[in-house]
């Protein structure tokens, strides 16, 4: 690894080089790549929180013992309000008719399922699960809006992977109130980054026990009601892996609408190094997460189960729930692209979110995506393991343009590179 970082121009992606770094002392400081985010953990309850520490045999490095010793001046209390919290709320949310079916966002992570998410956010006849609802599932029914501005001083303005704003009133990934609720997710791969992936059977349930699965489903509907108890809107849900469980969630909900988004994968691939790197990174309960030996490999062999998954099982959607959009068209019009899936889809109203849209959109009209120069034999792993998915999606004569290209420069380590 170098003493500088290697990162892309904002434009064309060449690497440039930063002033050299200060010698650091591993045991004191803590490697924050992107930034400093607070921990996901305190959402868990107690036992949970062990068990999370005993998979990793309670191998923290002693940078980390300060922001995990924090977890248990809240976490213990997560086990009371989750009591009082059901005690008043669980009978409403089981006997809440579900007849309104969700709208699942899906794609690849880094794909634009966070900008899709956030337009259909604007619109007031929808909802969304907010960032503390996610982060907080047991109790967010009592706390919500009471105890948000306690934690809030610890969150960035703007996520580390890609300068989008943070808050704990934003749209989340349900997927984080998953792993907080105690199942199995590749996201639990954040807490022991050292010693890899985990959970990765729960990117598309290949292999994993029927019961395992059903508890899955429960704790999925569990938490679905009660969203839907806050709400009483139709709801939008946004997890990228979702797109390779289509076989369980299209069973759960027959009728739902879904919205599957595709990006060339030659601009994703290092965009979700970036994000795995940040992510585990600030989460890992051990720092630094020591990824290189195999964070390259693990997200191309997830990328091609995803795509595996979802082209399987998307003949499981009625036709006429399911559009595919991919993100350069998206970002061309964004507006007359979401009234395109509001009518395909069957969704009312669009007027009334088109003004809010427009508004959010303006918001981040200087919001720069940056572009990537992959060297040559990786793209060449890439475009052979994706090929399926880059001829149906339509950028095989995009991916064959950048194969063309004077190769760069392979001594620089990608995930520096890797900006979104």
């Amino acid at each position: 690894m170098p003493d500088y970082e290697v990162m892309p121009a904002e434009e064309d992606g060449e690497p440039q080089r930063r002033r050299r770094k200060k010698p650091k002392l591993p045991w004191l400081t803590i490697e924050r790549y992107g930034g400093r985010l607070l921990y996901v953990w305190f959402g868990m309850r107690f036992m949970t929180l062990m068990k999370l520490f005993w998979r990793g045999r309670f191998s923290f490095t002693l940078n980390c013992i300060p922001d995990t010793l924090a977890l248990f001046i809240w976490v213990p209390w997560n086990t009371p309000l989750t009591w009082i919290s059901e005690a008043i709320y669980k009978q409403k949310a089981e006997a809440l008719p579900l007849d309104t079916p969700p709208i699942f966002v899906v794609g690849h992570w880094r794909s634009g399922t966070t900008l899709l998410h956030d337009l259909f956010s604007e619109d007031p006849n929808l909802a969304y699960p907010t960032t503390y609802e996610c982060f907080f599932p047991h109790h967010f029914l009592l706390t919500e809006g009471r105890l948000d501005h306690v934690f809030k001083v610890l969150l960035p303005k703007r996520r580390p992977q890609d300068d989008v704003p943070v808050g704990f009133d934003r749209p989340q990934e349900e997927e984080f109130a998953m792993i907080m609720l105690g199942e199995g997710s590749p996201y639990n791969t954040m807490a022991w980054p050292r010693m890899g992936p985990v959970d990765t059977e729960y990117l598309d349930f290949e292999g994993l026990p029927d019961k395992k699965v059903k508890s899955w489903a429960d704790t999925f509907m569990w938490f679905y009601r009660r969203l839907m108890l806050k709400h009483q809107k139709r709801l939008v849900m946004k997890t990228p892996a979702n797109a390779a469980r289509i076989k369980v969630l299209a069973k759960l909900f027959p009728d739902a609408r879904w919205v599957f988004i595709a990006r060339n994968p030659l601009d994703v691939f290092p965009s979700t190094v970036k994000l795995w790197r940040a992510l585990y990174s600030t989460q890992g309960l051990h720092n630094p997460p020591n990824l290189e030996p195999w964070l390259d490999d693990y997200v191309l062999d997830i990328y091609e189960r995803f795509t595996k998954a979802y082209e399987r099982d998307r003949h499981l959607i009625p036709e006429q729930n399911l559009v595919e959009i991919r993100y350069e068209d998206l970002i061309k019009d964004p507006v007359q692209s979401m009234r395109d899936i509001y009518q395909r889809l069957g969704l009312d109203e669009f007027d009334e979110a088109e003004g809010p849209m427009r508004a959010i959109l303006t918001d981040r009209s200087d919001h720069k995506v940056s572009s990537y120069r992959l060297p040559k034999p990786l793209a060449k792993r890439i475009a052979e393991r994706l090929k399926p998915f880059i001829d149906r999606h339509g950028y095989r004569e995009a991916v064959d343009a950048t194969l063309a290209e004077p190769d760069v420069d392979t001594k620089a380590p990608l995930p520096e590179e890797a900006a979104s």
